[in-house]
């Protein structure tokens, strides 16, 4: 089932923010679109990457391009590795 696309700036559902560096070639509505091992950060999870995706199909500068439901690993403030998804995707115009 076809899902929003990602970009640089949307949410995970613990408020993180999608930092980049993202495909800067493909563009969604001015921003960047997130990729698969891109940067996450923000108030849960201080280190995190973009680790699953799928839109395998659906490729910028060569990685696949992130989408809603997305999975981010990465680390807690406290230390404890943490696991979320990418939530807030207002690019529903946008499906891969």
């Amino acid at each position: 089932m076809p899902t929003p696309v990602a970009s640089i700036c949307n949410l995970t559902a613990t408020g993180d923010v999608i930092i980049g560096p993202g495909g800067i070639t493909t563009m969604v509505k001015g921003l960047p679109v997130a990729c698969l091992g891109d940067l996450v950060a923000g108030p849960m999870c201080i280190t995190g990457v973009i680790s699953m995706t799928t839109a395998l199909n659906k490729l910028a500068k060569g990685r696949p391009t992130a989408n809603l439901g997305s999975i981010v690993m990465g680390i807690s403030i406290l230390g404890i590795p943490i696991s979320t998804a990418v939530l807030l995707c207002p690019n529903v115009n946008v499906i891969v």
